[in-house]
């Protein structure tokens, strides 16, 4: 089954009390949004289908884009549909961002806004940033979506606004971008993280990702759809670098546990301030602090390690030995408690979930080659549908064996071309309604 860019965000209409479903408004229906757990049913998600943006890939650019290689776009769309179709099969709700900001982009103030803030994260001066906005507040919703997602030239600019006196015009070749495209965007888990009924939205430290939660944040802020949601981080001006913190270094273990890591992309600052957040505005009072290796194939947490059950884990090997934790806990008012420092992840994560035991589950089933070859093709970003019910890449098949082996459903979807920029299931997807 296909689907473009023009579908609307499938059962959500664009007002909150004209919904379609089977004739149900919101307040009729389950709430919207809440996400108190990795492994409960799976029941609404949030995508964004690859497009021209990735079209935009070349071996020049690729690095500063954060890619390894260029993909086959066409294969990374007919990839990335049969993952929608895959969860649409298990009872789960997909909606797209591309179409979520399209809609919110009928709104011409807001269209305004948009464009103010692109013109100046992209630090173009103010004769073509004015003479640009000219020519996009005119374009469609749907196709403004698409120019601030895909990217702009300089060639494009001057075929839609003719000449112009601007230094910044002249200077740049006729391919290089006044707008980055954003081929990151399909990598849904990073730009905005649900906990609970709020959403973290991230800092992102690398520029070439930086406007994604911007754009996140505009639908957050102005869809009807999510109109009770609150903003936990990323919605005022200190919630900003060197504060970084991105959606795949963030676990929902429970409703009152979280784990964060400290990685390439996440701060020990920011995480801070997140337990801090989390326990005045969602009753979070407790927040693992997991410590990685700062490299590009660990860039988060979940690339080494994802909860694919109630008590169970996956965990690449080769980090298990580096690992550090800190168990934070806050009182209701945001207080830090105590601080407690833990090389024990076992014992860490069994305490603060009080189980019993924990297990974990090796990626590679122990074998070093398989495990480094499985980690660096995303063996370890599991995506959980249900509890013991995991989505992975097809590719990883002694990972996916290791997880049957151990009682877990596995689920696999094709990834030679969606896995070329470093994510699996759970990167490419951000849970916006669980089970509880």
């Amino acid at each position: 089954m296909w689907y473009n860019g023009d579908i609307e965000l499938n059962c959500i209409a664009l007002t909150v009390h004209l919904i379609e479903n089977g004739g149900e408004t919101v307040e009729e229906r389950e709430r919207a949004f809440y996400v108190a757990s990795e492994v409960g049913k799976l029941k609404r998600v949030m995508l964004h289908r690859p497009g021209r943006e990735l079209e935009r890939l070349t071996i020049d650019n690729k690095d500063e884009l954060l890619f390894d290689d260029i993909l086959w776009v066409e294969e990374a769309q007919k990839e990335h549909d049969a993952f929608a179709d895959l969860l649409r099969d298990n009872g789960v709700e997909v909606v797209y961002f591309r179409n979520s900001f399209a809609q919110v982009l009928r709104d011409e103030t807001i269209r305004s806004q948009v464009l103010d803030d692109t013109l100046a994260m992209e630090a173009l001066d103010v004769p073509l940033g004015q003479a640009l906005k000219r020519e996009l507040m005119d374009f469609t919703p749907s196709d403004l979506a698409d120019v601030l997602i895909s990217g702009l030239t300089k060639a494009e600019a001057v075929a839609l606004i003719g000449p112009c006196r601007s230094l910044v015009l002249d200077v740049l070749d006729p391919m290089a971008f006044l707008f980055r495209p954003l081929p990151n965007l399909y990598f849904q888990r990073d730009p905005h993280v649900f906990i609970k009924d709020g959403v973290i939205i991230s800092v992102m430290n690398f520029q070439a990702r930086r406007r994604e939660p911007l754009y996140a944040r505009y639908i957050y802020e102005n869809h009807p759809y999510f109109k009770d949601l609150k903003i936990l981080f990323g919605d005022n001006k200190n919630d900003a670098i060197p504060y970084n913190v991105e959606g795949g270094d963030v676990l929902v273990l429970s409703d009152d546990v979280v784990a964060i890591g400290i990685s390439q992309r996440t701060t020990a600052g920011a995480v801070q301030i997140l337990g801090r957040r989390l326990a005045q505005r969602v009753g979070v009072h407790t927040l693992l602090a997991v410590d990685i290796p700062k490299t590009r194939s660990y860039m988060h947490l979940d690339t080494v390690f994802t909860m694919v059950d109630r008590d169970a884990f996956t965990i690449f090997p080769g980090v298990s030995e580096a690992i550090r934790i800190w168990k934070l806990v806050y009182d209701d008012e945001g207080e830090l408690l105590s601080l407690t420092e833990s090389h024990d992840i076992g014992a860490s994560f069994r305490e603060a979930l009080h189980l019993d035991a924990v297990r974990f589950i090796e990626t590679g089933g122990g074998d070093p080659v398989a495990a480094a070859r499985d980690q660096w093709n995303d063996g370890t970003n599991t995506l959980s549908i249900a509890p013991g019910n995991v989505v992975t890449y097809r590719r990883n098949v002694v990972s996916n064996r290791v997880l049957r082996e151990n009682g877990i459903k596995v689920l696999e979807v094709r990834g030679a071309e969606l896995g070329r920029g470093r994510g699996g299931p759970r990167c490419m997807s951000m849970p916006l309604l669980r089970d509880h």
